[in-house]
């Protein structure tokens, strides 16, 4: 008996910190996912950008905009090749918060952003938003994403 206790202590002391090192790992990765969103958008790369995202994934804009469900009706409305490019020469995004439960991971945060379409530079000076991910066999992948604004301090002018 003298014996038990102490291996049974030592155990749940190797459990809990395997645990709390995954969950670092976890929260790290979702921290990168966030980012990699970010600089895909930057590089101009849709395929990078649609490659962060489940099948089903849903978007949910700004203003009440209708949401946007499924892998190629998001690629349908940001990379539509009907339309002009959207180039995004600036993306700050900082995750402020990070949690994770089993398989599913949450990032909230803040950004500025910066985009040019059509021949104007639209800079957005802060925003909210919220990335949902799940874990797949290939990572994390964005399962539900929305974010808002106050259009009213959104800066426009003629991309120089």
């Amino acid at each position: 008996m003298r014996l038990i206790i102490p291996v049974l202590i030592i155990t749940a002391l190797l459990v809990g910190q395997s645990a709390l090192a995954d969950e670092q790992q976890d929260v790290a990765a979702l921290k990168a996912l966030d980012q990699a969103y970010a600089a895909l958008w930057m590089a101009g790369d849709a395929d990078g950008v649609m490659a962060l995202f489940t099948d089903d994934a849903t978007l949910v804009p700004h203003h009440g905009d209708t949401p946007v469900k499924g892998h190629e009706a998001i690629r349908n409305a940001w990379f539509n090749p009907a339309y002009a490019p959207t180039v995004v020469p600036e993306w700050c995004r900082k995750s402020l918060e990070v949690f994770v439960s089993g398989d599913v991971g949450v990032v909230r945060g803040r950004a500025r952003l910066v985009w040019e379409y059509e021949g104007v530079r639209t800079t957005i000076p802060e925003s909210n938003y919220v990335m949902v991910a799940v874990r797949q066999d290939q990572g994390w992948r964005i399962r539900l994403l929305t974010w808002n604004d106050d259009p009213r301090k959104w800066l426009q002018e003629p991309v120089p």
